[in-house]
């Protein structure tokens, strides 16, 4: 196509636009990446990874993962904590303002930082992307630009956001190795610390990055909860910066039937959407990376195909049908948590699901009917001990 200035522009530089890019650069097309923020830029996240998603690009990301833990800890109010072991430390621990730009200095794509796209025009051959008092044409544009897009906005697309929030903090580890020693080798998730949401103790090498989320919308006070559930585990906030951002979740349905009504459309004739742009984030978790990273991959193979009306379906395909069946979980365990937590989270059978999932061995599919069995098991075994 003649008279356009790149094959792809990408909307954000995050996880799912660098992806993007990436994989755009891959197959040989001249791409774009657009992003408001001088970069690197920070982004509060609890950058958790599946080492395995990680492991499906063809180089590695030694050089950015902050930490691995060994070990997960599940804590609600004065019931016994879950722990559980974490085998060949599956999952790793990353800051988002380095993991993103070495993944998109993969890609090899132009950048455009510290500049805002404006407004987008979809024409029947290409795209235009406004940017302050100029415009760029593509022949297609992915939006990558977060969980409150204005490129979704301005498609028209992702009409029934519902967004939660979350606050995250940096906090250095004290010279005298108490907190390395307690929270250096585990990821803790303390549940029931607001409702519809926990908070969470992360490992990152010479800090803890700690924080608290809620995932549907609604009031709660994330400041003080977050100050509170730190003062009972020691870990001090003073004079530490607490970042907040908006947290989307999935909410599309499981079954087929649904899916017409329920499942947000993603793409146009010459644009789509990835990552928390397109609300692929966990609602039991709010872990996103891992989907953002995937949905860049398909976008890829579509606009690369040339025809992106196969994208809506290879997302429910390989990443909705997943999330929609979490927020199944998800419906059960915020309504009854204490009731879940015992059953469920100190169940050595109920964990070895959740670790599978955490370790993207498998997906969230077919989780009821395994933790309906592996419930009804450890009940008939009279609650053997983990």
């Amino acid at each position: 196509m003649k008279g356009v200035d790149f094959d792809v522009i990408v909307a954000g530089a995050g996880a799912g636009g660098a992806a993007a890019a990436y994989h755009l650069g891959r197959a040989g097309l001249k791409t774009l990446v657009v992003d408001k923020a001088r970069l690197p830029r920070y982004k509060a996240c609890g950058g958790a990874i599946p080492r395995a998603t990680l492991e499906r690009f063809p180089f590695a990301f030694d050089g950015v993962v902050e930490a691995a833990p060994s070990e997960a800890r599940f804590l609600l109010g004065r019931l016994p904590a879950a722990r559980f072991p974490l085998p060949d430390r599956p999952v790793v621990m990353v800051m988002r303002e380095r993991f993103d730009a070495y993944l998109l200095a993969q890609a090899g794509a132009e950048i455009l930082a510290g500049q805002a796209v404006t407004g987008v025009d979809e024409r029947e051959d290409r795209v235009e992307v406004r940017l302050g008092d100029r415009t760029l044409t593509a022949r297609y544009l992915v939006g990558a630009d977060g969980a409150t897009s204005q490129v979704a906005r301005w498609l028209g697309l992702r009409d029934r956001r519902r967004l939660g929030g979350t606050l995250e903090a940096e906090v250095p580890l004290d010279g005298d190795g108490r907190l390395a020693d307690r929270y250096g080798r585990r990821a803790i998730f303390i549940m029931g610390a607001v409702p519809w949401g926990y908070a969470w103790v992360f490992p990152k090498g010479d800090h803890l990055s700690v924080g608290i989320g809620r995932l549907r919308p609604g009031r709660a006070d994330l400041r003080a909860a977050l100050q509170r559930e730190m003062d009972r585990l020691g870990i001090s906030l003073d004079g530490v910066k607490a970042h907040g951002h908006p947290l989307p979740s999935y909410r599309a349905r499981p079954w087929p039937f649904w899916r017409a009504r329920w499942q947000d459309r993603l793409a146009t004739r010459r644009c789509l959407l990835v990552g928390d742009a397109a609300n692929l984030v966990d609602p039991l978790l709010g872990e996103g990376i891992r989907y953002a990273l995937e949905s860049g991959r398909l976008a890829a193979e579509a606009i690369t195909a040339g025809d992106l009306s196969s994208y809506d379906a290879a997302v429910w395909r390989n990443i909705g049908h997943s999330l929609a069946t979490a927020g199944l979980v998800a419906q059960w365990y915020y309504r009854l948590p204490w009731l879940c937590f015992v059953l469920g989270l100190q169940n050595p059978d109920v964990i070895r699901q959740f670790v599978g999932i955490l370790s993207d061995r498998f997906s969230y599919e077919g989780i009821g009917r395994r933790i309906l069995a592996a419930t009804l098991l450890w009940v008939l075994r009279g609650f053997p001990a983990a």
